[in-house]
């Protein structure tokens, strides 16, 4: 990969931060009677039906047993975080599910050192724990001020968290064998389509199927937004940038969705951000930079032509 790649990739997701910090509250958007299985499900199957034609036209809708298990594994995964995120968003608030999200960088990183091991991970730890603390600062918050979170909706959405970081290194993992030649599309495409099977299939069993009478024009709108820019478009970002620059660098993008977050937070409410928060965001802007400074440096030994 040439550094206009490399370069790309990075630009890429920055627009992927900004997708991913709007898509929490989007979500909080969508009626929280319709079950969030059913919500997901949907969700997923539209953004499979949009990427169909075009992987199509590229002739990359092959599949061997192989590659039908690992789309499947990665699908389920899917399943998981997505259906995590609408059920916790019923019991605490969008801000605290976004910034939840930005342990994943650092989980990302303890699977990825297992497997695929690569020299550079420690040079990336010190960097993701600066900003993992100052996540950490964020995320300690109610839906008030002086409410701490849910723990019903923590332990739920944690469950999603470690499904999410493990997504992208077996990603990588499987593009190395079951998956060769298999481009963003394809893997985007399949990896959707067996998640909004899996919850569909659930929603079936569990009857949550029944709650599809209650959704309305607006939620319809809010889904669709949510399948088009909020899943389709970070996935296909996501995995453009994987085999680019390592999956915990990827996923630490994260870090700037959290200042995304954050700062919509303190505009919305009008009000003086509390110290423990300008810590929290400082350091994940000293994090942020340093993980960049180091990606920089290693890129003659990780990026090839």
């Amino acid at each position: 990969m040439k550094l206009s790649g490399f370069t790309v990739a990075h630009a890429g997701m920055l627009l992927w931060s900004l997708l991913i910090a709007v898509s929490f509250s989007a979500a909080a958007q969508v009626s929280q009677a319709i079950d969030p299985i059913l919500l997901t499900g949907l969700r997923l199957l539209l953004c499979a039906l949009v990427f169909l034609p075009l992987l199509l036209i590229k002739g990359d809708s092959a599949m061997t047993a192989r590659g039908l298990l690992g789309h499947g594994v990665l699908g389920l995964l899917l399943a998981v975080y997505f259906g995590s995120l609408f059920e916790a968003l019923r019991y605490t608030s969008a801000v605290n599910t976004g910034t939840m999200f930005t342990l994943v960088p650092l989980l990302t990183l303890g699977f990825e050192a297992v497997l695929i091991p690569d020299s550079q991970l420690k040079q990336r730890l010190v960097p993701m724990l600066m900003a993992a603390t100052g996540a950490v600062l964020l995320v300690m918050k109610g839906a008030t001020p002086g409410e701490l979170p849910s723990l019903y909706a923590l332990s739920v959405f944690g469950m999603g968290c470690l499904a999410m970081a493990l997504y992208s290194p077996l990603s990588q993992r499987l593009k190395a064998k079951s998956f060769k030649g298999r481009g963003p599309v394809g893997m985007t495409f399949w990896n959707m389509l067996f998640g909004a099977l899996f919850l569909l299939a659930f929603c079936g069993f569990s009857g949550g199927w029944r709650s599809a009478a209650l959704l309305t024009v607006s939620d319809f709108y809010w889904l669709m937004y949510l399948a088009l820019f909020s899943t389709l478009a970070t996935f296909w970002l996501l995995h453009r940038a994987i085999g680019v620059i390592a999956p915990s660098s990827v996923i630490s993008y994260i870090y700037l969705s959290t200042l995304f977050i954050t700062l919509f937070h303190w505009l919305w409410w009008r009000q003086s951000p509390p110290p423990l928060e300008v810590l929290g965001a400082l350091l994940v802007v000293a994090g942020m930079l340093a993980l960049l400074m180091s990606s920089r440096r290693t890129l003659p030994a990780t990026v090839q032509s």
